[in-house]
C-alpha cells in the first residue's frame, strides 16, 4: 500500500490489515475467516485450478509487477520503483495500461484497496474505483453517494492470444464489502492488460455484479466449504 494517499481518496477501513504473502486478514487484531477469492475459488473445476497452477509461474510475477506499477502510478509514486517495472519483464503489459488516455478521463479514488464485510466475515482488496463524470449515474438509494457515476474496476493481464471472462462476481464481492461500509458504486469493469495493449470492458450494472456474487456466496455455502452455512442470512 502506498505510504501515504492521494486526499481525494476514499479513507481506509480502521483496523483493517492484509498478512502477506498468504492473502489473508485482520480486523482489529482479529482473523477474517475468508476472501472474496477464496469464494470464487468454489467456481472453478479440478481441471481449471490445475491449469491455474501449471502455469503460476508465467502469470503470477506478471500480475504483481502489473498490478504494482498501476498502484505506484495512481498513487503519485513516480520514483525508482516504479521506472524499473516501466523497463523490466513486463513493460510491455505495463507500459500500454499507464499510458492509456481512460485515466484523463476518471478521477481516481482508491487502488490496491483492502475491504472487508465484519457480519459474514470475508475481505478482500480490490485494483480500483474511479468517479467518469462522462457516465450518467443510474438512479440510486437516497443513501448512496452524491455526484459522478462510480466504477470498481479489476485488472486483468493476459498473454497475447489470452481470452476474455466475467469479473462480475468477483466486482460485486467487492461491491457488497464496501456497502457494509457507506461505499456505493454504480459499476463494474475489466480493465485487460495485453503484451502492447490495454482494452477496457464494457460496463457491468451493479445489479449484475451483486447477482453474480450472490450465486457464488451461495456455491461457497452449500458446498460444505462454510461450518456456518446459515451465517450472513
Amino acid at each position: 500500500m502506498p505510504a501515504a494517499q492521494p486526499p481525494n481518496w476514499l479513507p481506509p477501513i480502521d483496523g483493517l490489515h492484509r498478512i502477506d504473502p498468504d492473502h489473508r486478514y485482520q480486523l482489529h487484531g482479529q482473523p477474517l475467516r475468508i476472501s472474496v477469492t477464496g469464494v470464487l475459488s468454489c467456481l472453478k473445476s479440478p481441471f481449471a485450478m490445475d491449469r491455474i497452477n501449471a502455469t503460476r509461474d508465467v502469470w503470477e510475477p506478471r500480475g504483481h509487477e502489473t498490478h504494482r506499477a498501476m498502484e505506484l502510478f495512481l498513487s503519485q509514486q513516480i520514483g525508482a520503483e516504479l521506472q524499473t517495472l516501466l523497463q523490466g519483464d513486463h513493460q510491455d503489459w505495463i507500459q500500454p495500461l499507464l499510458c492509456s488516455d481512460r485515466w484523463g478521463a476518471v478521477q481516481v479514488i482508491a487502488s490496491e484497496r483492502p475491504t472487508c464485510c465484519i457480519r459474514r466475515g470475508v475481505a478482500g482488496t480490490f485494483d480500483v474505483a474511479y468517479e467518469d463524470p462522462g457516465l450518467t449515474p443510474p438512479e440510486r438509494p437516497v443513501w448512496a453517494c452524491e455526484g459522478p457515476a462510480r466504477v470498481l474496476a479489476d485488472l486483468k493481464t493476459l498473454g497475447q492470444n489470452g481470452a476474455t471472462y466475467s469479473t462480475a462476481a468477483q466486482l460485486g464481492g467487492y461491491m457488497a464489502l464496501e456497502a457494509s461500509h457507506g461505499n456505493w458504486y454504480d459499476y463494474g469493469q475489466t480493465i485487460w492488460a495485453r503484451p502492447g495493449s490495454t482494452t477496457w470492458s464494457p460496463l457491468y450494472s451493479r445489479q449484475q455484479c451483486l447477482i453474480a456474487w450472490a450465486a457464488a456466496w451461495a456455491c461457497w455455502r452449500a458446498i460444505g466449504e462454510d461450518p456456518n452455512p446459515l451465517r450472513g442470512l
